[in-house]
């Protein structure tokens, strides 16, 4: 690991290790004395938005098998255009700029997907402080969804979010759903069933059933939505937002966080990235896509839009020996 801070360094390093079983994590400050330390097939560098273009010269000429977590407390944009283009950079993490180093969970989380991308993703309950409620829904029709949406906001505030909070979770709810109930679902050849009109009723079959949770411990909410067709990519997170901020001109920090004035139609992932504190999608190919928010109840929604937000994307793909032996699976 790569941190100017010693102090932030060694907590940082104590949280990957134990994500990583204990493994030995490297820190330094300064660049050539962290290369001396490091194996010839480093696994993952985690470091500071300011390391980045030496972490991706890096990862481009020196250390294939390396992945990257990158952390920051100010503009994710030069950030998000680099993950566009490299598929190993795959957490970034915003730093609250009230903390005293980043989310240890969110540390902890990358580090355990990136080194053990065969595992199963964590349930929502993992997530969240122990004791932590979860609420479900599994809506089939366009009047199920509604009626999800109007729940949402009901328990956001049982929850303890403001009334405006509680609004913006049901139209994050609203627009999450919308793309697991028509975006998602395709038929056998892998052809769109109901994207052709988003604004038209529909019953889903059971196997296209999406499943909605909520989840609040206190401290935060979680908003996660579940659909059994795992044809979200890499691209499609990252493009949508980036095209996003080119188009709109946004600080992707915080732009207006979501528009309902066409009732969902056309919220894309920067919508969905901005909309909350956290973003984490964890794709199985073919057969599960995962996107969850986190909303933190301790933050005023003033101060919220001047924090970075984190976006993680994960995809648990088919394994090969090599993937195996390096996981050892």
């Amino acid at each position: 690991m790569l941190e100017r801070n010693r102090v932030v360094g060694q907590r940082i390093a104590r949280v990957m290790s134990a994500a990583a079983g204990m493994q030995d994590v490297p820190v330094a400050s300064d660049p050539a004395e962290l290369r001396a330390r490091l194996s010839d097939r480093p696994l993952l560098l985690g470091c500071d938005a300011a390391d980045l273009d030496l972490a991706l010269e890096w990862a481009a000429e020196r250390y294939p098998s390396m992945h990257l977590l990158v952390w920051t407390s100010g503009n994710t944009d030069a950030v998000l255009e680099a993950a566009l283009k490299e598929p190993r950079l795959s957490s970034i993490v915003g730093w609250p700029s009230f903390a005293s180093m980043p989310r240890p969970w969110e540390i902890a989380l990358a580090v355990r997907r990136i080194l053990k991308p065969l595992a199963l993703p964590p349930r929502l309950s993992d997530l969240l402080s122990w004791g932590a409620t979860i609420v479900k829904w599994r809506p089939r029709t366009s009047e199920d969804r509604d009626r999800t949406v109007a729940e949402v906001a009901h328990w956001a505030e049982r929850a303890g979010a403001p009334a405006r909070v509680a609004e913006r979770l049901a139209a994050l709810a609203h627009e999450l759903l919308m793309n697991a109930m028509y975006v998602a679902p395709v038929d056998a050849r892998g052809r769109p069933r109901y994207t052709h009109d988003r604004r038209s009723d529909i019953v889903l079959d059971e196997g296209e059933i999406p499943t909605l949770r909520l989840g609040a411990d206190g401290a935060h909410i979680a908003l996660q939505a579940h659909d059994p067709f795992g044809t979200l990519r890499r691209h499609h997170v990252f493009e949508g937002i980036t095209r996003g901020l080119s188009a709109r001109g946004v600080d992707s920090t915080r732009g207006p966080v979501l528009d309902t004035s066409r009732g969902g139609a056309g919220l894309g992932m920067l919508k969905i990235y901005a909309a909350g504190a956290v973003l984490v999608v964890d794709v199985s190919p073919t057969s599960s896509t995962m996107v969850t928010s986190f909303w933190d109840l301790d933050v005023n929604p003033r101060e919220f839009r001047s924090l970075p937000a984190s976006i993680h994307y994960f995809e648990r793909s088919t394994p090969t020996m090599e993937t195996l032996e390096r996981t050892g699976w």
